[in-house]
């Protein structure tokens, strides 16, 4: 990457039309803060990319711009050759976009399964448990997960189990794009060495 640009080395503005994921001069105040200042980034498909810097400098702050989570105050935001003002976070997901919060959004009380699928399940009239149960057990397998049991509380996991688990819904749908929002957060030392 060059320094600054958040383009990927090669990047030609005849690429555009490849965009996934777009943001131009993108602005955010909170009050009397001006957390992003005319932030531009691009996301290509097959590319991974990491936001890197201090506490406080606007990571978690273009992820929600770009999951639709805040509105940015100036700015487009192009998406798959689609410009948008701001999104939503309805068009973030239409859009195969995914997020992993830092605050991962599991329900303690509910086992992997429920979690996994809470929004999601499999047949609007009843549940299929065994089909989700399956899906989940090819997830997190997927993810080389060390989870005991799909039907364990969420509440009873580790730091990182509980990461894995808010991965693992992320692919659920299988996304065009997967945002981790400090994914190491949740972790201990050790998980994080890992």
């Amino acid at each position: 990457m060059r320094r600054g640009s958040c383009q990927p080395i090669g990047y030609h503005a005849a690429d555009a039309r490849k965009h996934r994921l777009e943001l131009r001069g993108i602005h955010k105040r909170f009050g009397g803060v001006h957390a992003l200042r005319g932030v531009g980034f691009t996301i290509l498909p097959g590319e991974a990319y990491h936001l890197l810097g201090e506490n406080g400098c606007g990571k978690s702050t273009v992820i929600k711009v770009m999951s639709g989570a805040l509105i940015p105050d100036e700015g487009e935001i192009v998406l798959e050759g689609k410009s948008y003002r701001a999104l939503n976070p309805i068009q973030s997901l239409a859009a195969g976009i995914e997020t992993v919060y830092q605050d991962l959004s599991l329900c303690e009380n509910l086992d992997v399964v429920s979690n996994l699928f809470l929004g999601h399940e499999i047949s609007p009239w009843r549940l299929d448990e065994v089909q989700m149960e399956v899906r989940a057990w090819t997830l997190l397998r997927e993810l080389a997960a060390r989870i005991p049991s799909v039907r364990e509380p969420v509440a009873s996991l580790s730091g990182g189990q509980r990461q894995t688990v808010a991965i693992a819904r992320s692919l659920l749908l299988d996304p065009k794009i997967i945002m981790l929002d400090e994914p190491t957060a949740a972790l201990g030392v050790a998980q994080t060495a890992e």
